[in-house]
This record gives structure tokens, C-alpha cells and sequence, in this order.
């Protein structure tokens, strides 16, 4: 008795019970359903599962969170962009949402609720046509999965949507914005000694390395040319420099096997930027930093790590900022402001010796003495 025939392999992604167990009850009989809550799962499943011919979602679940169907249409794996995407639209979604999915590349939708035949004609037309097209021989799906890691990292699109999220977050809650640029140092004497293959490789591994020291919530991009963005949410300028020289620690420590060829040693550079960001900040000119402040960290002999912050030239500096900017290491930035700075705490510093007995008189007396504040004046 010959096996069965395989199913075609349809992803779900919903975060309501009720529309997973009513999608998988119309189609389990056509297909094998594989589930996903969220939009981070969705893409892990979807790099894991070359067999997914469609996915399933939730309208809202699918534009917004980390942008899935965004991030799909980006992908640098021709397989996993073109990969049909059924949208399911409830009351509660707008037209403006529906447009939106449609400008991001959604391939049709379907309205809650909706009849057992019409999704499943749906569903089957959809993974038909693009089991169709994707027909392939199998030495091109070995050349495909060979490239599988850089192809993953090559979403620039979708990077610099999360990038510009981010910043726009930091801007509305005050929070910090760190983004970083990785560079191998030494990549064009690799590709001398060796040849462009192992240039590739060493890339590659490199890639998997970076990969390995993120957490969860971080975004890592290849650029080509052996350099990658990397965006750390939510983070200050300290703990994105420790994040970049680990990194660098770990990639220069290890020594690379190319096959049966000699050892291959690497380093990298890094720049990073980090702010707490104003209406007024811009991503171009960070990008263009980090181009120049990754230059100076190659020019200076490589393996190190070159880190500013936003300028605060020109505004009015509060106190609750410059503790921002100590934390996140932007120190530099303080130096001239030091003066005004502690001129305005003093007030506090009177009130408090009054209240607590500190004993501060005298000292208080010799910093208004050593910032040219005469007795009596208050600090502008």
C-alpha cells in the first residue's frame, strides 16, 4: 500500500482561539496547519519550514508588532517574499488598515466569517499557484539554502522600518535609541589570499556569531560589503558599546577553518550612536555617523569600538537630561554645561542642608564662590 500523499503546509497566525480552531476545522482535511501567536514566532516559523506554501493572519496582527508582512515582502530570500499572504479582516478593522496591508504586498482577503468552501478555494488556489511557481530543480534549492544566513540578514527595508519605530518611540516616551555598524576589518586581504567563496563564508560565520550574543528583541541587518547594522531597542549608549565590544571580543578570539585551507583570523570595528532623541533628530545623519566613526575605528588599526551621542549643542540643558546623558554615557557632551548645571541644583542643595543637617553651608559657600555667584543671587 503506497503512503500517503503529503499535505501542503499552510501557517497560521492568529492570536485568537476561536479563529484558530475554526481555520484549522475547514482546512485539516486539505492541508497541515502549523499555528503562530505572534509576529516573532510567525518568522521563525516561517524561516524553519521551507514547505509553508501560504500563510494565514490576522489583519491587524500582521501590520503591526514587528510588521510580519512587511517584513516578509523585504525578505533577501526570493522563496520566503513571494510567499502568499491571506489576510483575514474582522469588523473591528478599518478601511485604512486594509489599504495599508494592501500597499505592504498582501496577496487577498478574507472577511469574519466566512463559508467553510470559500476559504478553503481560497486557501487551495493560492498554495497552487505558488507551488507552481516555485517549482525548482534540486541543485537551485541547494544553492538557495546555501545562502540562506546573509539572504535572512539582507532585509534592508524592513531594518530601517524597525529603526525608524524605534526612534520614533524613543522620541514619544524619552526613552534611549542606540544603533550600531559592524564592519569587518581585514575582509580584503581574505578575498587576496583566498578567493571571494571564503570571503563569503567567513561573512557567513561571522553573521552566526553576531547572531548568537543578541537577545531577542534586537535587529540585525547585512549591508554587503562584510558590514551590518544592528539596533538595540530601548538602550542606552553604555550597555550598546559593552553589546558591540563583546562581540568584537568573541569574533577575535576565534579563528575560522575553511575547509581544508589554513586558519582564517578576523576582527571587526564598530561604531555606535546613542541619544535621547528630540523632534529634530534624524536618521540619515545617524547612519552617516556611524559611516564615518566606523572609517575612524579601521583607520586607527581595527577591533575597537568608536561611540558617540547626540549633540546637546544649542538647547537648554535640564538636570533630568544631563542624568540622562551620564547614564548613557554622553559625558563628554556635559563638560561645558557642568558650570550651569550645578548652579541650578544649588537651591536644592541650600533646602536640603536646611532640612537634613547635612553641614553644607560652608561647602555651598565655596561652590557660588568658585561659579562667580555673589551671596544673595540666585543661580540663573
Amino acid at each position: 500500500m503506497s503512503e500517503p500523499e503529503q499535505k501542503p503546509m499552510i501557517l497560521l497566525v492568529a492570536s485568537s482561539a476561536h479563529s484558530i480552531k475554526l481555520v484549522s476545522k475547514h482546512l485539516q482535511e486539505h492541508f497541515t496547519l502549523r499555528t503562530a501567536e505572534d509576529a516573532e514566532s510567525a518568522w521563525d516559523s516561517l524561516l524553519e519550514n521551507r514547505e509553508i506554501v501560504l500563510l494565514i493572519g490576522e489583519l491587524e496582527l500582521m501590520i503591526s508588532q514587528f510588521g510580519l508582512l512587511e517584513r516578509i515582502r523585504s525578505a533577501g530570500d526570493s522563496w520566503l517574499a513571494a510567499t502568499p499572504i491571506l489576510l483575514m479582516v474582522g469588523e473591528n478593522d478599518n478601511d485604512a488598515e486594509r489599504e495599508l496591508a494592501f500597499q505592504m504586498g498582501a496577496t487577498d482577503f478574507i472577511n469574519l466569517p466566512f463559508a467553510s468552501s470559500e476559504l478553503t478555494a481560497r486557501a487551495r488556489l493560492h498554495a497552487n499557484l505558488y507551488l507552481q511557481h516555485s517549482m525548482e530543480s534540486a541543485e537551485e534549492v541547494h544553492q538557495v539554502s546555501d545562502a540562506d544566513l546573509l539572504q535572512q540578514l539582507s532585509q534592508k527595508n524592513f531594518f530601517y522600518s524597525r529603526a525608524q519605530q524605534e526612534l520614533s518611540f524613543a522620541q514619544r516616551h524619552r526613552g534611549n535609541f542606540s544603533l550600531c555598524k559592524l564592519g569587518l576589518d581585514n575582509i580584503k586581504s581574505i578575498i587576496e589570499v583566498f578567493d571571494k567563496a571564503t570571503a563569503t563564508t567567513v561573512i557567513k560565520g561571522i553573521a552566526g556569531m553576531i547572531q548568537q550574543t543578541l537577545r531577542r528583541e534586537d535587529t540585525l541587518c547585512y549591508l554587503g560589503n562584510a558590514e551590518f547594522y544592528l539596533l538595540y531597542p530601548a538602550t542606552n549608549g553604555i550597555g550598546a558599546t559593552d553589546g558591540l565590544k563583546r562581540i568584537l571580543k568573541r569574533v577575535a578570539g576565534s579563528k575560522m577553518q575553511i575547509a581544508d585551507k589554513q586558519q582564517v583570523h578576523v576582527t571587526l570595528s564598530g561604531a555606535v550612536f546613542s541619544c535621547l532623541p528630540t523632534e529634530s533628530s534624524d536618521l540619515e545623519q545617524i547612519y552617516a555617523l556611524l559611516d564615518a566613526n566606523l572609517d575612524k575605528a579601521r583607520a586607527a588599526g581595527g577591533n575597537r569600538v568608536i561611540s558617540s551621542s547626540a549633540s546637546v549643542e544649542g538647547r537648554q540643558l535640564s538636570v533630568d537630561r544631563a542624568l540622562k546623558l551620564i547614564e548613557q554615557g554622553g559625558t563628554d557632551e556635559l563638560r561645558k554645561d557642568a558650570a550651569s548645571l550645578l548652579s541650578s541644583v544649588l537651591p536644592l542643595l541650600d533646602f536640603a542642608d536646611g532640612v537634613l543637617q547635612l553641614g553644607l553651608k560652608s561647602v555651598n559657600q565655596k561652590l557660588r564662590e568658585k561659579l562667580g555667584i555673589r551671596s544673595g543671587q540666585n543661580p540663573q
